[in-house]
């Protein structure tokens, strides 16, 4: 089957633009060589998008996309209005040109990308479940995201001791923390991302229940330092069932001496790396 040469772009939406933060919400693809010309846009699920700017009215997320969304509809008629010529190609690369020119507003666009497909619209499906579903994104991928992340906040304190992974436990039990803090041969803290915002409760008290086993555990031979922090990823609150669950998990960890805090509070994990934490 032949390859057609398109052209995609990443629909962003960044309502602060003093951080410079943006979350994926749509994807444009053209083909120019057959005058294809489309788009899928988050218009539901805005829970994602609240969740990640957790400040954000839910209404300024639907008044953007919608705006958005007849800007796309109004150049895809254009395009679906060019006559079937040998320029009509560089008339679809302009539209797309012009379509995706740096704006200040808070839905803008990515860099445009080329992509080889035999399937236009197949093609703009996929690339829509990669970067805005995030098909790609497994459990463990979020808990990579987290460490990273964490690592990259505490390379900037001025600590008695670096963080680094290392196992913690003895011939009968042991695991894997990747954030381990040893001052004088001595673990002294330890601090560890966990994914609790899976789309079902049942596994967020799966895989909740697999590190409250492995806590217990250690607590209980006295392997684990009275330092422990859990950096948790939460499902959205309005999602009572999922919610609920991840609180449950959430309380257990701290009647096991652990202390829970949001992933992205930085303030509290910072405190608690520099022994601030009260």
């Amino acid at each position: 089957m032949k390859q057609l040469a398109c052209r995609y772009t990443i629909v962003q939406f960044l309502p602060y633009s003093e951080t410079g933060e943006f979350a994926n919400v749509g994807v444009v693809l053209a083909c120019p060589e057959t005058g294809f010309f489309d788009f899928q846009l988050q218009t539901r699920r805005c829970a994602r998008i609240t969740a990640f700017f957790d400040e954000l009215d839910a209404k300024v997320y639907r008044t953007a996309i919608q705006t958005m969304q007849t800007e796309l509809e109004r150049i895809q008629a254009a395009v679906r209005a060019v006559p079937v010529t040998p320029e009509r190609a560089d008339a679809v690369r302009n539209l797309l040109t012009h379509l995706t020119h740096p704006r200040e507003a808070m839905v803008r666009f990515g860099t445009v990308r080329p992509l080889l497909t035999p399937e236009p619209a197949t093609a703009l499906q996929q690339q829509f479940q990669r970067y805005v579903h995030r098909a790609f994104v497994t459990p463990e991928y979020v808990e990579s995201t987290i460490t990273k992340r964490l690592q990259s906040l505490l390379a900037g304190l001025s600590l008695p001791a670096p963080f680094k992974a290392a196992p913690i436990g003895d011939g009968q039990i042991h695991t894997e923390f990747p954030l381990v803090q040893r001052r004088h041969d001595q673990i002294t803290k330890v601090i560890k991302p966990l994914n609790l915002a899976y789309s079902k409760p049942n596994q967020i008290f799966d895989h909740g229940d697999v590190w409250l086993q492995k806590v217990r555990r250690l607590r209980k031979r006295n392997l684990l330092p009275p330092d422990v922090l859990f950096a948790v990823a939460a499902p959205p609150e309005a999602e009572v069932l999922r919610f609920g669950a991840y609180r449950e998990i959430c309380i257990e960890l701290q009647q096991s001496e652990v202390l829970v805090v949001e992933r992205h509070d930085e303030r509290e994990i910072v405190a608690f790396a520099l022994d601030e934490h009260q």
